[in-house]
């Protein structure tokens, strides 16, 4: 399945609406913030530096604006966009223009490092909303349309229109954001944004006002434009059809008899109320659900073999929706949400299948990752004692390192980071601890409950993979029919990232710690499916591989 590529030109605003975007069918190619159409459509400043940043992100943004580098940037990425998601947000605190005609966006970063002090002289301040800011900026959005036309004339251009927020979820007011509210600033938008729909013929994204409040468990704190999740989630919908992923919102045994019709192991139903374990408190018991849930690690062949086990006759998957609903306590705890979770898996004859590749994860508060939901004894209470785990496992070495250049596509940090300084929330060290993560899903669900594949079969021999799935599944392989080509396509893969793999590449000294901190681990696995496996182990090998 080929991913959706998205340039995003704006604010945080677009930023975390794509964020709530599924993963695996949209990716982020490139970010452009804090730079008004001004000065993104006038020529490089030359008669001030731009001030330094603390942040690799704010830096970043900061020598664009001065840069003027969004023209260069669509010209850059015009064959590796789909969408471009346009907000105006950004435009809010207006510019600054230089006696040479030159323009710098007057953003946050720019009032924090003090440089809007020391502009040149003879610079004037133009203010958002003013007459001559306004029909200066018109000049500006139509100029870019014209650049996005002949740049990239097969990108579909989505312009939100959310308006700020007057309202907290939590009942309270917004406060203001440089001493402006949002009742006030959404009258001044309208006409900013009838300008950009015309201007940019784009597919436009509209909420009412009644329709938005703020989030004040936002991950960037309370404002108006800082809104509550079902905010970006209905945002999604209208965008794409489709629902979005919960991001950070409040409250974020023997094998069954083969069917006479079908041959399939019959759809599993919900675990009776008297018999539910005790072990994460409020569990809703499901009235139908998956009969197996498939998971494992970051670009382990999760996806690869959704879409071919998709293809046998008696296995199907719920809608994208349903992914992650047993690592988020506010769905698998909820009445609601319980029912519309098990509405997709209502077919008695066929396998009823959820692909969450991160699931398989315990987390207990070490130095690498947060405490997190017990995601084992969520699916043990939820589901029917039938319910199969499929665990398609990587070398974690690799594993770490496919993480890590994943968190960066979607933007999660700027490069050079090491992975040992990324948030710790993203599990990109601690995924790999297979040992842990299985000893505890096996002491919760039992061993027998769980199939353990490994990516190297499906590199070496994806027929005989696909078979050990279905095996594991107690399903027939000969009901399903791949053709070569569909067995050897590869998923996901994201060849955009190429240049930036050179430019900054993972040090082999990280390769060597990730290799002594999962020593155990490799040998654990190695146990658990009675191989040896060299390629895990060897430092050369990985090396190469990854360098």
């Amino acid at each position: 399945m080929t991913s959706t590529r998205v340039f995003i030109y704006g604010s945080c605003v677009s930023r975390d609406t794509f964020e709530h975007l599924d993963p695996s069918q949209f990716e982020l190619v490139q970010y452009v913030a804090r730079q008004s159409a001004l000065s993104a459509t006038t020529r490089p400043v030359s008669l001030v530096a731009p001030p330094g940043m603390t942040s690799r992100f704010q830096q970043r943004m900061i020598e664009g604006d001065f840069g003027s580098n969004l023209r260069p940037l669509l010209q850059k990425y015009a064959n590796e966009t789909d969408v471009l998601l346009i907000d105006l947000t950004d435009e809010r605190l207006g510019v600054y223009l230089l006696p040479d005609g030159t323009v710098v966006t007057r953003s946050v970063e720019l009032i924090e490092s003090g440089a809007e002090q020391s502009l040149p002289s003879g610079t004037h301040y133009v203010q958002f909303g003013t007459q001559q800011h306004f029909e200066y900026w018109s000049g500006a959005i139509r100029a870019l349309g014209d650049i996005i036309r002949s740049t990239m004339p097969h990108v579909s251009v989505a312009l939100l229109d959310l308006p700020w927020a007057e309202w907290s979820e939590s009942g309270d007011r917004t406060p203001d954001s440089f001493g402006v509210g949002a009742s006030q600033a959404n009258p001044v938008f309208r006409p900013y944004i009838e300008a950009a729909v015309t201007a940019l013929n784009a597919h436009v994204i509209s909420l009412g006002p009644d329709q938005v409040s703020s989030g004040p468990h936002h991950p960037w704190g309370d404002a108006p434009f800082h809104y509550s999740e079902n905010v970006y989630l209905e945002t999604v919908r209208r965008l794409t059809g489709s629902e979005g992923r919960v991001v950070w919102g409040p409250g974020a045994d023997a094998r069954a008899k083969p069917s006479s019709s079908t041959g399939a192991t019959p759809r599993a139903k919900a675990q009776p109320a008297s018999k539910k374990a005790a072990g994460t408190p409020g569990t809703v018991p499901l009235s139908s659900g998956p009969s197996f849930v498939l998971s494992g690690t970051h670009r382990g062949g999760t996806l690869w073999l959704q879409r071919r086990l998709e293809k046998h006759t008696d296995v199907y998957f719920g809608a994208a929706g349903t992914t992650n609903y047993f690592a988020r306590k506010e769905r698998f705890t909820d009445a609601q949400e319980a029912a519309k979770y098990a509405a997709e898996f209502t077919d008695p004859h066929r396998l009823g299948g959820e692909r969450s590749p991160t699931y398989f994860w315990h987390a207990n508060g070490s130095a690498f990752s947060p405490k997190r939901i017990d995601t084992a004894a969520a699916i043990r209470d939820a589901l029917h004692p039938s319910a199969k785990v499929v665990l398609t496992l990587r070398d974690p070495v690799s594993r770490a390192v496919s993480a890590y250049w994943s968190y960066f596509a979607s933007g999660k940090f700027d490069l050079p980071t090491s992975m040992f300084q990324l948030p710790t929330n993203l599990g990109v060290v601690d995924l790999g601890f297979y040992k842990r993560h299985y000893e505890h899903w096996a002491s919760v669900l039992g061993a027998d409950r769980i199939v353990v594949l490994l990516q190297d079969d499906l590199e070496a021999d994806p027929q005989d993979y696909l078979r050990q799935a279905l095996t594991g599944l107690g399903l027939d392989p000969a009901r399903g029919t791949w053709s070569a080509a569909e067995l050897k396509k590869r998923e996901n893969v994201k060849t955009w990232l190429k240049p930036f793999k050179a430019r900054a590449p993972i040090d082999a000294q990280e390769i060597g710690a990730l290799l002594q901190l999962y020593k155990t681990d490799i040998a654990f696995v190695e146990s658990l499916v009675g191989r040896k496996l060299p390629g895990w182990k060897s430092f050369r090998e990985l090396r190469s591989k990854l360098l």
